[in-house]
C-alpha cells in the first residue's frame, strides 16, 4: 500500500471512532517485520500509544507477564502484540482498558508466520511445542467473519472499507455520579441505617464504576456521620481509584486487618475476588458489616469462583445484592465488548446448552489433543461446561484445550449436548537423577505438578518416575448431576491410563466438602494437604492418587497413613486457620483414627464432665475430638473443631463469636465433648 495511504485510513478511522464513541480492534496480519513497519507508521508522532509487549517497539511498553498490573487503567490507544505469545487473558485485559472511541491494535502473525518456539504461550511441559496455531487460526477466523468489527490489515490486501457505525451515548454522569451509582449508593445509606450486621455486595463487569461507587460511599460516610470506615483491598494499586476519590482514607491489607483486627463500620473491600477466601470468611466473622466490590465477568477467573465459592455461602438474609450495570469507561451497546465476550465465551449467554434430559447414558467419547483433538466447538461447548462448575476457568484454559499435546479429554454427550468432561494431562516419566534432585527441592521442572507434589511435598521420592493421568478439570452440568456421569468419566480415564500402560491417576484439587466427598468415594486415596492456602482459591489443596499399576499401591498407602500420623501436629500449625466445614471435609476424607489410651479417655472425660482444664487436657482431647468427627456423618459444632481440633487463641474465638468471654466459651465446649462422649 502507498507510503501515506495507511497513514490517512486510520486518522479517518480514528475520526469516526472519536464522533461515533465506538471501540475498534485492528489487527496488523503478517510478517513480523511487514506488522512491526506498520505499526511503526501508524504511532509515528503520536506518544499516546501503550504497548503490550516483550519487545522494544517504542513508546511505553508494559511486559506481558505486568499486563495485569494495568487492570482498571484507561488508554485510548493499545497495541498488543502477539508474535511472543498470544494469552486470551491478555487480550482480555487489554480490550477492558480501552475508553471509548478507542483502538485495540493487535500486531498477528498469520499461520505461515507463526513460530512456536517464539510463542512463550506455546511451550508446555517439557518443552513441547503446540501442534498447529488451532487458537490462533479459530480466533482470527471470528475476526473475519465479522470484519465490521476486526479490520484485518495484510500487506498484500487493499485497506478494508471503513465501518458505518451507529452513534453511540455515553451513560449521563452528574455532580461526579452515575444514575446507577447514586440508586447503588442510596440502597447503601438507607441499609446502613438500619444498623443491620451482613455484607452489602456490589457486582459488575469491567469499565462500570465500581472503585468509583466505593470511593463516593466513602467520601460520604466520613462527611455525614463520621464513621470510621476502612479501606481493604489486595493492594494499594487495585485500591487506587478507590483511594484518589476518598483523599485520606486509612488503608489496610487483609493480612493486617486480620493481624490487628482495628474497629470500623463498615469495612470497605475492593475487588474482594483478588483476595483469598479464607481471609474474607474471617473477615466477614469479624466485622458486623462489609461493603465489597468485585468483577462479575472474571477473565481471570477470580470472578466466577468468587460467586460459587464466596457469595453463594453467604446467608442470603444477611446479604445486600447491588449491581452496576452501566458501562463508564465506555457506551451502553459497545459492540468490542460484546465481541469479546461472545468469542471468548465470558458472560452468561455464552453459559452450557446442557438441560434437564430424561435420564438415559451418555455417550462416551476420549479425544487427544496431539492427534488432532476435539472440533472446535465440542471444545467450546466443554469449555462452556468447564466454566459453569469451575472456580477459575480462564479464557487462557481455552487455548490449553485446542492446543497442549499432553493434553486428553473424556467428554460424555447427550442428545449431542455436553453434560460432561474430563481433561486430563499426562505426566511423570522423569529421569531417576531429575526424581531426586525434585525430593531435594533443587529442581522444578515445567509441569508435572501432580507428579512433582507428591515426590518433592508428600514425600515419595522416585514418584516423578511412573507415569499416570492427572484429571486437570472434571465437570458435569447441574441439571445431570448424581447420575453417576462423573464416576464413569473417572473410569474412563482409569482405562485410557490402563490401555496406555500408565501406573496411575490422580488429581490435586482446593479443599471443599463436595469435591472431597466425590474423590473419596471414587476410591482415590488421600496422599498429601498443602502448606500453604492457593493464591487462587485462597484455600489449601489436596492431593490424591489411585493406583493403576499394583506395584504402587503399597507406596499411595503408606502416604496415607503418613497423614493421619501428622494431621494432629497439622492442625495446630499450618493448618490452624482452615475454614471448619474444610477441617471437617479433610478429617472425613483422611479416614482418622486413633484409639485412645485408658487415661487419655479418663482425661476427656475429666473436662467433659468434670473442672479440668483446657489447656491440660489438649493433648488427649485433640485426636479423640478428630476421630469422632472423622467418623460421623452430620453437622459438627464450629467451636469443636475451631478449639478441640485446631486449638485457636481463646481471644480470637470470643472477638469471633461474640461470646460473654472465654468461662462462657468453655463451658459450651464442655457441654459439645459431653454430647459426643455420649453418641461415642
Amino acid at each position: 500500500m502507498p507510503a501515506n495511504e495507511l497513514e490517512r485510513w486510520f486518522a479517518a478511522l480514528r475520526q469516526q471512532l472519536a464522533a461515533s464513541r465506538q471501540r475498534q480492534l485492528v489487527v496488523l496480519s503478517g510478517s513480523l517485520d511487514w506488522c512491526d513497519g506498520a505499526f511503526a507508521r501508524l504511532r509515528q508522532g503520536d506518544d499516546r500509544w501503550l504497548m503490550f509487549s516483550d519487545r522494544d517497539l517504542g513508546g511505553e511498553r508494559v511486559a506481558l507477564a505486568k499486563a495485569a498490573t494495568r487492570l482498571g487503567g484507561e488508554a485510548d490507544r493499545i497495541a498488543l502484540d502477539l508474535f511472543r505469545g498470544f494469552n486470551p487473558d491478555l487480550l482480555c485485559i487489554a480490550a477492558g482498558m480501552v475508553n471509548a472511541g478507542g483502538v485495540l491494535l493487535l500486531l498477528a502473525p498469520t499461520a505461515a508466520h507463526w513460530e512456536p518456539r517464539e510463542d512463550r504461550f506455546a511451550v508446555w511441559q517439557d518443552g513441547k511445542l503446540s501442534p498447529a496455531p488451532r487458537f490462533l487460526d479459530y480466533f482470527l477466523g471470528a475476526v473475519e467473519r465479522e470484519p465490521v468489527i476486526g479490520l484485518v490489515l495484510e500487506a498484500q490486501r487493499v485497506l478494508p472499507s471503513l465501518p458505518r457505525l451507529e452513534s453511540l451515548s455515553p451513560t449521563p454522569i452528574e455532580a461526579g455520579e452515575t444514575a446507577a451509582q447514586r440508586r447503588v449508593l442510596a440502597e447503601l445509606d438507607d441499609w446502613l441505617r438500619r444498623e443491620e450486621s451482613g455484607v452489602a455486595l456490589i457486582s459488575a463487569d469491567r469499565g462500570r464504576g465500581k472503585s468509583t461507587t466505593l470511593g463516593l460511599l466513602i467520601r460520604r460516610l466520613r462527611r455525614d456521620s463520621g464513621r470510621r470506615v476502612l479501606l481493604c483491598a489486595a493492594s494499594r494499586r487495585v485500591a487506587a481509584q478507590a483511594l484518589a476519590i476518598a483523599d485520606g482514607i486509612e488503608f489496610m491489607p487483609p493480612d493486617r486487618l486480620l493481624a490487628e483486627y482495628p474497629a470500623a463500620d463498615p469495612l470497605v473491600i475492593d475487588e474482594a475476588a483478588m483476595i483469598p477466601q479464607s481471609m474474607l470468611r474471617l473477615l466477614c466473622r469479624r466485622y458486623a458489616r462489609l461493603v465489597i466490590a468485585s468483577t462479575s465477568g472474571g477473565y481471570e477467573g477470580t470472578g466466577r469462583g468468587f460467586r460459587l465459592r464466596f457469595v453463594d455461602g453467604l446467608p442470603s438474609a444477611r446479604r445486600l445484592d447491588l449491581e452496576l450495570s452501566e458501562p463508564v469507561r465506555w457506551c451502553a451497546g459497545d459492540r468490542l465488548e460484546a465481541w469479546i465476550n461472545r468469542v471468548l465465551l465470558l458472560d452468561e449467554s455464552t453459559a452450557s446448552r446442557a438441560a434437564a434430559f430424561d435420564p438415559a447414558p451418555p455417550d462416551y467419547d476420549c479425544f487427544a489433543v496431539k492427534d488432532g483433538g476435539a472440533p472446535n466447538e465440542l471444545l467450546l461447548e466443554v469449555y462452556r461446561l468447564l466454566n459453569s462448575a469451575h472456580y477459575r476457568t480462564r479464557p487462557s484454559d481455552l487455548r490449553m484445550l485446542f492446543e497442549n499435546p499432553d493434553l486428553e479429554l473424556v467428554v460424555a454427550r447427550e442428545r449431542g449436548a455436553v453434560v460432561g468432561a474430563a481433561m486430563l494431562n499426562l505426566e511423570g516419566g522423569l529421569a531417576n537423577g531429575l526424581c531426586a534432585q525434585i525430593h531435594l527441592g533443587r529442581r522444578r521442572p515445567r509441569g508435572h505438578l501432580l507428579a512433582q507434589m507428591v515426590t518433592a511435598q508428600a514425600g515419595l521420592q522416585g514418584f516423578a518416575s511412573w507415569r499416570g493421568l492427572r484429571v486437570q478439570r472434571i465437570a458435569v452440568a447441574e441439571a445431570c448431576r448424581r447420575r453417576g456421569i462423573g464416576r464413569e468419566l473417572l473410569a474412563r480415564a482409569a482405562g485410557i491410563a490402563r490401555a496406555r500402560g500408565l501406573h496411575w491417576l490422580g488429581a490435586s484439587f482446593a479443599i471443599e466438602p463436595g469435591a472431597a466427598a466425590f474423590w473419596r468415594q471414587g476410591g482415590f486415596e488421600l496422599v498429601h494437604v498443602s502448606y500453604a492456602a492457593g493464591k487462587s482459591s485462597g484455600n489449601h489443596s489436596l492431593a490424591v492418587l489411585a493406583a493403576i499399576d499394583a506395584r504402587l499401591e503399597p507406596a499411595i498407602a503408606r502416604l496415607g497413613d503418613r497423614i493421619r500420623r501428622r494431621l494432629p501436629t497439622w492442625m495446630t500449625r499450618f493448618l490452624q486457620d482452615l475454614d471448619a466445614d474444610s477441617t471437617i471435609a479433610l478429617l472425613r476424607y483422611s479416614r482418622f483414627r486413633r484409639a485412645p489410651a485408658a487415661a487419655d479417655l479418663a482425661e476427656v472425660r475429666a473436662f467433659a464432665h468434670g473442672h479440668r482444664d483446657f489447656e491440660s487436657v489438649f493433648a488427649s482431647l485433640q485426636p479423640w475430638v478428630m476421630t469422632a468427627i472423622a467418623r460421623s456423618s452430620g453437622a459438627v459444632d464450629r467451636l469443636l473443631v475451631e478449639k478441640g481440633v485446631q486449638n485457636r487463641d481463646w481471644s480470637q474465638l470470643e472477638r469471633e463469636a461474640g461470646a460473654g468471654g472465654r468461662r462462657s466459651l468453655e463451658r459450651r465446649l464442655r457441654a459439645l465433648v459431653a454430647d459426643l462422649d455420649k453418641a461415642c
